[in-house]
């Protein structure tokens, strides 16, 4: 029954995307020639031309959406994941629309098309938070539920119980956990033990559960093989959750390539829309930057240069994203001289400082120039501080995971660093840090360190 409701909403939802998609290019065609009355050469073109076209659009926006597999039933999906889908896939439509348009007689308004792409991407993205919304309060309220078996009684199938409680908005019920042998455990997470793997079939009738979950360690692999072996001819879904509790993880995912899924243990968050659009507000604020503050960049640069003999940037090399080198700039602090006995850390009241390095230090005005390492994409605005090649070999040697912060690119500012953790400071609190940053990151939370670096450097102008 469940199973059959499900098919008739997502038949209903493809069904209403052809609306709204119809809709969009009605809509679109309103707007420009009727409602905006934007003047065009050929004149308004008839009625009956845009609707031949638009059922070809709309026919072709749900093949392409198709593609993207959000119509199957997904509790669990992201609701980011499926509007970006939406975007992209009324994104492709468009461009088809207006590539036809430019291989016939270029019929079609290109206004118009951007009308049809921002009006689609709204109706159809607004429409899929509506359905979620009203989803999940049925869900809150007990209805559109799926009843669940969780195999397993140790710490990965406790976690996956915890998750599932946090989020009473999927519809997932746990009805009882099957252990894989004989166990002395009543209950795990307050959830009953029903029975052992042999039992399978039989709990998977008797509680009408539609899904059931395998989370088991991987020492408990022969009670897994025997769990699928049994559920073979049930009408269950079955789900296999990986067990990494021993492993340490990064923005671990899974990736299906041809066919056969793959466990991304280690991943780097920026990658596709995340690398677009890191990279995209990188650039916008780097040139930003570097505008607004060029009258700034030039006092700094005629202090360094007539407070001491030498140049005024000093170009270090440093390790970045994926272990490249790069190198880094920043106005000369230090006397010329200052490693002519070897590299070293600065220190507090460090002899080697110039009198403007003092002052420029203290309120960080010596990183301006890595604006320019931003701008050549050989830096971010925020991610770990990079670390010369020589430290590089001397932690990777010595600190467990130190290499996982090069999965994004080095940051002129970074979480450990509005944290208080600057310069010579415990190497294990900053990579602690910075792994959160990694695991966490979002623009939004770039925007918060900047914000905070900015009231740092405000906060030490104004104690000096």
């Amino acid at each position: 029954m469940l199973a059959r409701y499900r098919q008739l909403l997502a038949t209903a939802i493809f069904l209403a995307d052809g609306v709204l998609v119809a809709t969009a290019w009605l809509g679109a065609y309103w707007l420009r020639f009727r409602a905006l009355g934007l003047a065009s050469p050929l004149g308004v073109p008839p009625l009956p031309f845009y609707l031949w076209t638009g059922a070809i659009v709309t026919l072709a926006a749900l093949l392409v959406l198709r593609t993207f597999h959000i119509y199957r039933s997904a509790r669990t999906a992201r609701l980011g994941d499926e509007l970006f889908a939406l975007v992209q896939g009324v994104g492709i439509v468009t461009a088809l629309s207006a590539l036809g348009s430019f291989f016939t007689r270029g019929e079609l308004s290109r206004s118009t098309l951007l009308l049809f792409a921002l009006l689609a991407s709204l109706l159809l993205c607004g429409s899929r938070v509506a359905i979620r919304y009203a989803l999940r309060q049925l869900r809150r309220h007990g209805r559109n539920l799926r009843r669940v078996l969780v195999v397993g009684t140790g710490e990965q199938a406790g976690s996956l119980v915890r998750k599932l409680r946090e989020h009473p908005d999927f519809g997932l019920v746990v009805e009882g956990l099957v252990a894989p042998e004989a166990s002395p455990a009543a209950e795990v997470e307050g959830i009953p033990v029903l029975g052992t793997v042999e039992d399978l079939p039989g709990l998977v009738e008797r509680t009408g559960a539609d899904l059931v979950y395998l989370a088991l360690a991987r020492s408990e692999y022969r009670a897994e093989e025997e769990a699928l072996s049994r559920l073979g001819d049930s009408t269950a879904a079955v789900r296999l959750v990986p067990d990494l509790a021993r492993v340490f993880t990064l923005n671990a995912s899974v990736e299906d390539f041809d066919g056969m899924p793959i466990v991304l243990v280690t991943e780097s968050p920026s990658q596709g829309w995340n690398a677009v659009s890191k990279r995209a507000f990188d650039i916008a604020l780097s040139t930003l930057g570097l505008v607004t503050l060029s009258p700034l960049l030039l006092a700094v640069a005629l202090w360094v240069r007539l407070d001491s003999p030498g140049p005024v940037l000093y170009a270090q090399e440093r390790v970045g994203f994926n272990g490249r080198r790069f190198r880094m700039l920043k106005f000369r602090t230090m006397r010329v001289d200052a490693e002519a006995e070897g590299e070293g850390w600065t220190r507090p009241g460090d002899p080697r400082r110039t009198r403007a390095g003092v002052v420029l230090r203290a309120l960080s005005l010596d990183e301006l120039p890595q604006l320019w390492n931003v701008l050549l994409g050989q830096m971010s605005l925020v991610g770990p501080r990079p670390e010369r090649p020589v430290y590089v070999d001397q932690f990777r040697a010595s600190v467990p995971r130190y290499m996982l912060r090069h999965h994004v690119k080095a940051g002129i500012t970074g979480w450990a660093q509005v944290n208080g953790l600057r310069g010579d400071t415990p190497l294990d609190r900053r990579i602690e840090y910075d792994l959160y940053y990694i695991r966490n990151w979002s623009v939004a939370f770039d925007i918060k360190i900047i914000l905070l670096t900015l009231a740092r450097v405000f906060r030490d102008a104004s104690a000096h």
